[in-house]
């Protein structure tokens, strides 16, 4: 039994690729290759075989699985205006008796969780600048997150009141007279068991007392202290 061999209408003979099953030239598109009976193709009785006729014809690639028979392929004109079908995806292989492995849109790791939204914390309380008016001079306290936890040291021999001019030869104030410091974002005055005792509004204090703008100190007899609010640029409000 012969073979049969699809080639293009189009194209002369050898200048399209031939192939075994129906398709569409490689050459020129969309154009379907027709059925041909070899036997109208075979050389005549005094041919003589060359080695290029002992060469396999090249097959074109089908545009999809071969075509049942159809008795009138040959008979049916062709349709060059007919794009080629599209193949379908090849279909997973499903074994039997193991469950369908849930897909990408199902899968419960890639769902769209809720996004829980942010509460705002608690409101920060305003830092609060204070300073002592102490004979016209400003004394700036050092803030509550600051070196050594803030506050500032009264005496003679203090480092923070080097500034003050004439501090240092009042007889009156102690060299460690009395320390402010920070309790819990308020700011306090405590005596350090000086000879002349610390005041606040008059009235001489034993334990740390809160104090805050508007409040009046007194050092000794002699240092009269205002406790005023300042800025972040460390000028009076």
């Amino acid at each position: 039994m012969a073979t049969v061999i699809y080639r293009c209408p189009v194209g002369a003979p050898g200048e399209c690729p031939t192939s075994a099953t129906r398709g569409y030239c490689q050459v020129h598109m969309f154009q379907q290759l027709e059925r041909h009976d070899p036997v109208e193709d075979a050389p005549p009785a005094d041919h003589v075989p060359s080695p290029e006729d002992a060469r396999p014809a090249v097959d074109a690639p089908s545009a999809g699985p071969p075509p049942a028979t159809d008795p009138e392929a040959a008979t049916r004109p062709a349709r060059p205006d007919r794009p080629p079908r599209p193949t379908e995806p090849p279909q997973p292989v499903r074994r039997p008796g193991r469950p369908e492995r849930p897909g990408p849109q199902t899968h419960p790791r890639r769902q769209a969780q809720p996004r829980t939204p942010v509460q705002p914390g608690p409101a920060r309380p305003p830092v609060v600048r204070l300073a002592l008016v102490v004979a016209g001079a400003l004394l700036p306290v050092r803030g509550e997150h600051q070196r050594g936890g803030g506050g500032l040291a009264i005496g003679r021999d203090e480092p923070d009141c080097a500034a003050i001019p004439g501090l240092a030869g009042l007889d009156q104030l102690s060299r460690h007279h009395a320390r402010l410091r920070w309790i819990d974002g308020a700011l306090y005055v405590e005596d350090l068991g000086s000879t002349n005792g610390t005041f606040v509004d008059g009235r001489r204090i034993d334990r740390p007392t809160r104090i805050g703008p508007g409040n009046r100190l007194r050092f000794a007899m002699d240092v009269d202290v205002q406790v005023v609010e300042i800025d972040e640029f460390g000028a009076p409000r």
